[in-house]
């Protein structure tokens, strides 16, 4: 067995996570990988650390997609930190991830409880308002997390029959995202409250005027959650909700690929199965 002497492991987080685009995925990695290194512990990666890693994971109860999630991260993890010099050799070498659930089902709303979540907000306060739009901007317009809290009021256009969003997607993509009938009345009942904001101020703010983050919008969602009697979800439900909406009403699938900025229409083609 080799065994790698005090690797700083630490040393190679910021150059792996600069791979991540969006905000919310350099949070999700930068959680997994804390768990991981709380795991190892003052252990140095070795040849086998990633089969034990999953053999811990599975002693601990979690889903087959979980597992082979986080095993997946903390393998790429270690190859980065190999290819950074930061470990000598790579340790990962002949580790295959494990197998995850098969298939592809997302966590969704249905046309019902989205209504019902949309109408949790207090839409006479100027905080409301806001809530309501960027619960749009990610359960009718698909957008994820990361793309909302980057969202500034000169990347929106106002038209009288639809506001069109630009969004800057995974792999700084840009996209434009329709939002039409209520949906574009939440944004402009937003917009009413926010009169002389400049172009590049963020669209959607905290009480104490900064961005919203990634954890801000958790909470926000989280406390309209329970506003409405719902079971929590979490933001990317949303995005998989108006994925689904969208091909439930008949919208052609080329087109949910372009509202959620995907890459191919074979991507797209997970949501099929849900509506089938």
């Amino acid at each position: 067995m080799t065994t790698v002497q005090d690797p700083q492991l630490l040393d190679a987080l910021p150059l792996y996570l600069l791979r991540c685009d969006a905000v919310s995925t350099k949070v999700a990695y930068a959680r997994e990988l804390t768990r991981f290194m709380a795991w190892l512990g003052d252990d140095s990666p070795c040849a086998g650390t990633c089969e034990r890693y999953v053999a811990n994971l599975r002693e601990r109860g979690l889903s087959p997609t979980t597992v082979r999630w986080r095993a997946t991260v903390a393998a790429a993890f270690l190859r980065s930190a190999h290819e950074q010099g930061i470990l000598p050799v790579d340790v990962t070498r002949g580790f295959k991830a494990p197998k995850g659930t098969g298939g592809f089902a997302p966590k969704f709303l249905t046309a019902r409880q989205l209504r019902k979540l949309l109408r949790a907000p207090d839409e006479r306060s100027h905080i409301g308002r806001r809530d309501l739009a960027l619960l749009t901007c990610m359960g009718v317009g698909g957008l994820r997390v990361g793309e909302v809290c980057g969202l500034d009021w000169g990347d929106v256009n106002w038209h009288s029959h639809r506001v069109l969003l630009r969004v800057n997607g995974k792999g700084r993509k840009l996209r434009l995202v329709p939002l039409t009938g209520d949906a574009a009345d939440a944004l402009r009942a937003h917009k009413r409250v926010c009169r002389g904001v400049a172009a590049d101020a963020p669209l959607f703010t905290s009480t104490m005027g900064n961005r919203l983050t990634v954890a801000g919008i958790d909470y926000i969602l989280r406390r309209n959650c329970e506003r409405a009697g719902m079971e929590r979800v979490n933001a990317h439900a949303l995005r998989h909700t108006a994925a689904t909406l969208s091909l439930e009403n008949g919208t052609p699938l080329h087109h949910v690929r372009d509202l959620l900025g995907h890459s191919s229409v074979m991507v797209t083609c997970r949501y099929l199965h849900v509506v089938n």
